[in-house]
């Protein structure tokens, strides 16, 4: 019991306030022993280590030229922009070409060439599959006044779908039609013929073509040098791209 004449606390007789202080404070000691802030001399030394150590490793083993072949290529990713484009056969690629352009002509030819009972067939047609020039002018003007294709008349008043088409265009619509729907051709409108009746239908300064004056005028092939099906083009310019590099031969042993 504690003395009620006393403020002091009632401790056990064997209670040593002195002890049980300092065992504190050795216990806290242990605890926070090592835990000290690091120097900031030691954070920016360990900085500037990682750094030299990240230039020489990235230098020595992540250098593209240190890893590839020589004169090897690297392209983007498929589908990134401005991703490099490899050459493609002619047909291949003046097709793709010619079939955008061909949509504008779908509505009157039909999407498969066949045609209606306005505008003629594409579809195994003498003027699309014979002399270049004919259809090319037709394109470029247009027609008026009745046209026979495979032994039927046709009298649909055919605008001009030319205005504003470059030699690209042309030629692959041209490329098109003359290899679609079942039409086959051995060569290709190149760009240079395409090029050419461009500049024949401007000195023409005429309007829509007609049947007559194609037949007395026009009834042969675009001036310029056609083009093999099988030539490696760029998809984009449709130029042709000079054959890839044969490997080198393997040396002759001694």
């Amino acid at each position: 019991m504690s003395d009620p004449s006393t403020s002091r606390p009632d401790l056990d007789d064997n209670t040593n306030v002195i002890t049980d202080a300092t065992a504190a404070e050795r216990e806290n000691h242990m605890f926070t022993e090592g835990a000290e802030p690091i120097s900031l001399w030691v954070i920016l030394g360990g900085a500037l280590i990682v750094l030299i150590a990240g230039g020489v490793i990235g230098d020595s083993f992540f250098d593209f030229k240190n890893l590839v072949r020589k004169d090897y290529v690297r392209t983007s990713a498929p589908g990134a922009a401005g991703a490099a484009t490899l050459p493609k056969p002619a047909l291949d690629a003046y097709l793709k070409v010619g079939a955008k352009a061909y949509t504008a002509c779908a509505g009157c030819h039909q999407p498969g060439g066949e045609g209606n009972a306005a505008y003629p067939p594409l579809a195994n047609s003498e003027w699309v599959t014979g002399p270049s020039l004919r259809p090319a002018l037709i394109i470029l003007n247009g027609l008026h006044e009745p046209i026979t294709v495979a032994g039927k008349s046709y009298n649909g008043n055919m605008p001009s779908m030319g205005s504003g088409m470059d030699a690209k265009q042309l030629a692959g619509v041209l490329n098109y039609i003359r290899n679609s729907f079942g039409n086959k051709s051995d060569t290709l409108i190149s760009l240079e013929m395409a090029q050419n009746a461009i500049d024949l239908s401007k000195e023409r300064n005429g309007g829509q073509m007609t049947v007559k004056e194609l037949d007395a005028k026009y009834k042969n092939d675009i001036e310029g040098t056609a083009l093999d099906p099988n030539t490696m083009v760029d998809p984009k310019t449709l130029l042709p791209v000079a054959a890839a590099a044969a490997p080198e031969a393997p040396a002759a042993a001694e």
